[in-house]
């Protein structure tokens, strides 16, 4: 049989405490949105009121696997993950984080000068 030893992990199967390790990664997303600004769409509120339903050891886990991730660095992928993964399991209606208005006009400028660029070599 093999098994995967992930440093700093400690998984648990009470529905209780994986309620509470969920919404500890929440808040902290949370702080992570108004740090950088990002822009939310959809009710991140109705994720801290989650509905269990009968929900395998392995989904517990896997839960717990992506609250250890952001808990280490939370990243864009990583929160809509964690949101996608709570949503189809919970039935709740998805959240998506997008990043800051700023960030997003700085990417378009990249994104066409870069295009910019390209055309301006090719003649």
């Amino acid at each position: 049989m093999e098994t995967t030893l992930v440093q700093g992990i400690t998984y648990t199967y009470n529905t209780k405490e994986v309620d509470n390790i969920i919404t500890k990664t929440i808040e902290k997303i949370e702080k992570v949105i108004k740090e950088n600004e990002y822009q939310v769409v959809g009710n991140i509120e109705k994720y801290y009121a989650l509905e269990w339903k009968n929900i395998s050891k392995n989904q517990m886990k896997n839960i717990q696997k992506y609250c250890y991730w952001i808990s280490k660095n939370p990243t864009l992928r990583k929160i809509n993950t964690f949101f996608s993964l709570l949503s189809r399991l919970f039935g709740v209606e998805k959240v998506r984080v997008k990043p800051s208005i700023k960030e997003e006009k700085i990417q378009k400028a990249r994104k066409e000068l870069a295009e910019a660029q390209a055309s301006g070599n090719g003649q």
